[in-house]
């Protein structure tokens, strides 16, 4: 299984950018944040931070211009970069943002390149005690990702690679485009967690859910999220994570109270650090609660016979113009008198204790 796309930039780029005629070098730190891939796989989002190094002191009167990160990413086979977009901070860029899913330089094989470009005016420069947010970049695909291949910056200043760029007319280059500066990468780029599996399972009237990871870093809980029709999500319990391991850690849940029909579940994975995506959905049918009643035609009473009557918090009649004729809740009584109902078609509605809903169909035939 490909390493978690969430993790794509735990790791810190250092941009050292040497001026030719000082001997003094000017370091900025760059930091992506906040990394999020979304529940369908096909985006995702992060915030570029950058703070000043020690020793920092802004180029051209502290007023830095530019950059450009050129990224290879490993993705899934037949999967492309779409393109993306970008939001500036206010108080640090106002100028243009690009997400470019063609640029110079060949990747390496297997794996699809993209850039990232960022244009300042006389905004506020950089210190060096915290970092602060440039912008928010949002990058589109295809065609779902895993969640996790690792996108690597090109740590280079030639037309291939990542570049920064100072003030106009920089007096060191002649440039009115401002001297070309390199980036240097960290050496290491941490993956928070390696998802090795993600299994969903009935036993008895419960569905156990099960996952390991082979690699975690600073991985802080697991939500499990639930759903009966994959659009509206709740979490109904949460692990915490080991946080730091290099070896398969086992971890369990249980849902002791599935929906009626179809459970789907997956997994929210978060860092400490805020970086989260979802695993793959797992869909589990649990036929538990309400069993049948009868009879059916009926007269006089209907049972209605349920694996769990605890578990059955309402039970209500409607009649095929839709008003109600008949309510009961709190504790429900599984015998209902119908002598006073018309003849015709009417449905009986069985609201769980969870909130799921199931409706049958009956005949009064007095």
């Amino acid at each position: 299984m490909k390493k978690h796309l969430k993790y794509f930039f735990s790791a810190l780029l250092i941009i050292v950018m040497s001026q030719i005629t000082k001997a003094q070098d000017v370091n900025i730190i760059l930091d992506f944040t906040n990394r999020k891939v979304s529940a369908d796989g096909l985006s995702w989002t992060f915030d570029l931070e950058a703070k000043g190094d020690v020793g920092y002191a802004g180029p051209n009167n502290n007023n830095w211009k530019a950059y450009n990160i050129r990224l290879d990413l490993d993705i899934p086979d037949g999967v492309e970069i779409l393109g993306g977009t970008g939001v500036a901070d206010p108080n640090f860029t106002t100028g243009s943002l690009g997400v470019q899913n063609v640029v110079l330089g060949s990747p390496p094989l297997g794996q699809k390149a993209l850039g990232l470009t960022l244009s300042r005016g006389n905004q506020t420069d950089l210190n060096t005690s915290t970092f602060v947010k440039l912008a928010t970049y949002t990058i589109n695909f295809s065609g779902p990702v895993n969640q996790g291949d690792p996108a690597t910056p090109r740590p280079n200043a030639i037309a291939s690679g990542s570049s920064w760029t100072n003030g106009a007319n920089d007096p060191a280059s002649g440039n009115p485009l401002g001297l070309r500066r390199p980036f240097l990468m960290a050496q290491s780029f941490a993956l928070p967690v390696t998802l090795v599996s993600f299994d969903a399972a009935k036993e008895g009237n419960a569905i156990n859910l099960a996952w390991s990871t082979a690699e975690e870093t600073n991985s802080n809980r697991f939500d499990v999220q639930r759903s009966a029709n994959g659009k509206v999500w709740s979490t109904i319990q949460t692990v915490a994570a080991n946080g730091e391991s290099h070896s398969k850690v086992e971890y369990a849940a249980v849902d002791n109270d599935p929906f009626e029909g179809n459970n789907l579940y997956r997994l929210h994975m978060i860092d400490k650090d805020g970086t989260s995506a979802y695993s793959r959905i797992r869909t589990v049918k649990f036929e538990g609660v309400a069993t049948y009643m009868y009879p059916n035609p009926v007269s006089e009473e209907l049972t209605i016979k349920a694996a769990d009557w605890n578990k059955v918090a309402q039970v209500e009649i409607v009649g095929s113009n839709g008003k109600k004729v008949y309510h009961s809740s709190g504790k429900p009584s599984a015998n209902i008198n119908v002598r006073s109902l018309l003849n015709g078609v009417y449905l009986v509605r069985l609201t769980n204790t969870n909130g799921s809903e199931t409706t049958y169909k009956i005949v009064v035939n007095n």
